[in-house]
């Protein structure tokens, strides 16, 4: 069974109400399995080579990623280099919310994931926090773009099997 890991990390919760709509959207997709990661929570990054597609979300944190996603993203090109990641015909996507930062995250993680072998399928989704407060503000116009992404990566996964 195809499967689709989405790993994300959340400050306010506006990004992991975003996660769970692109889990929501990948579950949608006949046959798929899902397994949705809050960075923290303890994994094996081996789990990655049971996947055959990954999608990353972040905040902005000062106008980047979390420094944990950063972390992750470092880890998988150095297992990659290794040769203990396995990233050949992986696909990918993209999420995250802003506040004040223009919401670019989204395209450094885009850029880094393609450096690493992972071709994107869109939409990617730059979502902002509407209250620019701490609180889950996340409208459902974004919430429905992380629902086609999940959606959108999962049912290209399925036709790569």
């Amino acid at each position: 069974m195809p499967k689709v890991i989405i790993i994300y990390d959340s400050v306010s919760g506006n990004t992991e109400t975003m996660a769970k709509a692109v889990a929501e959207g990948a579950a949608s997709v006949k046959d798929m399995k899902v397994e949705l990661l809050k960075i923290g929570t303890p994994f094996s990054m081996s789990l990655l080579n049971e996947a055959n597609a990954i999608i990353l979300g972040s905040p902005t944190e000062y106008g980047n990623v979390t420094h944990q996603i950063k972390a992750f993203m470092e880890s998988m090109a150095e297992l990659k280099t290794a040769k203990k990641l396995r990233l050949k015909n992986m696909i990918g996507g993209v999420f995250g919310s802003y506040a004040y930062d223009g919401g670019w995250v989204v395209d450094a993680m885009a850029i880094r994931m393609k450096q690493l072998g992972i071709k994107l399928i869109s939409p990617i989704v730059s979502a902002v926090d509407h209250e620019g407060a701490m609180g889950v503000h996340i409208d459902k116009v974004s919430l429905e773009k992380c629902r086609e992404l999940g959606k959108a990566v999962a049912a290209k996964t399925q036709k790569m099997k």
